[in-house]
């Protein structure tokens, strides 16, 4: 998921040394989006010419070596010169054949406006220029028109100046990463952001990447996937409270787990061998999730994907 850059936050600093506390800022923020699904930071074409300083643009900024390397580095790489937003929104305009026009206040607002549910339904993001953007929410006012008809709305643009923002977005950030998952193998390769407080044992790759995105069961193990992550990332160390997840969740049988004692014991990335014992059910099927919740931290580990009567 993209996120457009709010050209009206553009401010000149004193010096280059309080324009590097915004870029620290802006990227401290987006480390932090990043970790929800946050993709590539879209600038309009005003950024790269922007004086952020005397005579100081964000390319002067980026090879300044009095700050920090690494920082210069991620957004160097993440402030994507091209399509700016304006090519981005000619390209909507070419595809929804109408015309569109986003203002703030009686300003033109590009960012804001490609950031907005009648263009690509995003997140908008600014520098901390001003106490005016600290805020989740930017009101905004879109008028389109197609063909003969003009539209004329006012709407509310998800926006982020600090990390405190996410917050409200926390539920629409979970779906938007709920739709961009269409089969286990991506899934797989993006569970790190998806599910920062799971770690998955190295036997479950091949489980979940064999999974098509048209699977109604794939469906039903992201939905226990998330409830798990939800859940873990509210825990704290110490006795697993299986009452706190919304689906029910049992461990094995004492029959099971001497029978499959051995399907179910895994090697965990730290190294250590545990037996996975408590488990989610899903359907279609007799598929069981099994997991092993961690009493000196509050994450959990995924030891199998498996259908009950085919655990290998």
């Amino acid at each position: 998921m993209n996120l457009f850059f709010n050209e009206l936050s553009l401010r000149e600093a004193a010096n280059r040394h309080e324009a590097n506390v915004w870029f620290e800022a802006l990227g401290q923020l987006y480390k932090a989006v990043s970790a929800k699904g946050g993709g590539e930071i879209k600038v309009p074409e005003v950024f790269f010419g922007h004086a952020f300083a005397e005579a100081y643009t964000f390319y002067q900024w980026a090879d300044d070596r009095d700050f920090d390397q690494d920082l210069r580095s991620l957004l160097k790489s993440k402030v994507t010169t091209t399509p700016t937003v304006e090519g981005m929104l000619e390209e909507k305009e070419k595809e929804t054949q109408n015309l569109f026009e986003c203002r703030y206040e009686g300003q033109t607002a590009i960012g804001l406006g490609a950031a907005s549910p009648y263009r690509y339904d995003a997140l908008s993001i600014s520098l901390p220029t001003h106490l005016l953007w600290d805020k989740p929410l930017v009101e905004v006012r879109i008028v389109l028109i197609d063909d003969d008809k003009t539209l004329e709305a006012v709407c509310d643009i998800r926006h982020l100046l600090s990390a405190v923002h996410l917050e409200t977005h926390a539920e629409w950030l979970t779906m938007r990463q709920r739709q961009q998952i269409p089969n286990g193998q991506m899934l797989w390769l993006k569970r790190s952001q998806l599910f920062p407080n799971l770690i998955f044992c190295d036997h479950v790759k091949g489980q979940i990447a064999g999974f098509s995105g048209k699977q109604p069961e794939f469906m039903q193990l992201q939905k226990r996937l998330f409830e798990l992550e939800a859940y873990a990332s509210q825990r704290s160390a110490g006795e697993f409270d299986p009452g706190e997840l919304p689906s029910k969740v049992t461990p094995e049988s004492e029959t099971r787990e001497r029978d499959f004692a051995a399907e179910l014991t895994r090697v965990c990335p730290d190294g250590e061998t545990r037996m996975f014992s408590w488990h989610a059910r899903f359907t279609p099927g007799a598929w069981r999730l099994h997991f092993y919740p961690l009493e000196d931290s509050n994450q959990i580990i995924i030891g199998n994907v498996a259908n009950q009567n085919e655990i290998k």
